[in-house]
This record gives structure tokens, C-alpha cells and sequence, in this order.
């Protein structure tokens, strides 16, 4: 009857052992499972963010260069030439700037919603 009593205590503290071990483990999946769905959230939404911002910077440098382009010209008979040269130049210009400033907006975007 001891015997027998021991062997199931023994196998009872096996059992809450390795309860004890997995439940922790169990925890730890679903909170990151639960995080990587955040993860990817935030960063579709920190790539919207970045991308919108970087199509404004180059249409504003198309646009500047157009009327800068307009302006230099000097004559009427050149101006639209001009213009589209300087639109050219302008949106060259904006887009480098944009590409540079992608990151910058994507990790402010991707950290602040990640913060919330």
C-alpha cells in the first residue's frame, strides 16, 4: 500500500512538473502570436503613412521645379519647354529627397503605433 501510495505521489509530481513547465510556454506563444499580428499592423499602417508622405514630396519638388523652370525662362516662347524641364528636375530632386525621408517616416509611424 506505500508502494503504491509513493508511485502515485511520485507520478502526480511528475505530472504538476511538467504542467508547470508547459503552461508558461503556452503563455509565451500566444502573447507572441498576439505581438506579431501587432508587428504586422503597425507596419502596414507605418508603410501607408510613408509612402503617402514621400508621393507628396515629389509632386511638391515637380511642382516647384515647374514654376521655377517657368519663371527662369525669360522668354514666352520657351516657358512650357522650361517648365517641363524644370517639373523634370524638380520631381528628380523630390523624389531623392522622399527616398531619403522614407525610413524616417515609416519608423516614427511603425514606433508610435506600436507605443499605443
Amino acid at each position: 500500500m506505500l508502494r503504491s501510495l509513493m508511485r502515485v505521489c511520485v507520478i502526480a509530481a511528475a505530472f504538476l512538473a511538467l504542467t508547470a513547465i508547459a503552461t508558461p510556454e503556452l503563455v509565451t506563444q500566444a502573447e507572441a502570436s498576439a505581438s506579431r499580428a501587432r508587428s504586422n499592423q503597425c507596419s502596414q499602417q507605418a508603410r501607408r503613412h510613408a509612402d503617402r508622405n514621400t508621393r507628396r514630396t515629389t509632386a511638391t519638388g515637380a511642382a516647384g521645379g515647374a514654376a521655377i523652370g517657368a519663371i527662369a525662362s525669360g522668354s514666352r516662347r520657351n516657358t512650357g519647354r522650361n517648365a517641363g524641364r524644370g517639373a523634370l528636375i524638380g520631381g528628380g530632386a523630390g523624389l531623392l529627397a522622399s527616398t531619403s525621408r522614407w525610413n524616417a517616416y515609416y519608423n516614427y509611424s511603425f514606433r508610435n503605433c506600436m507605443a499605443r
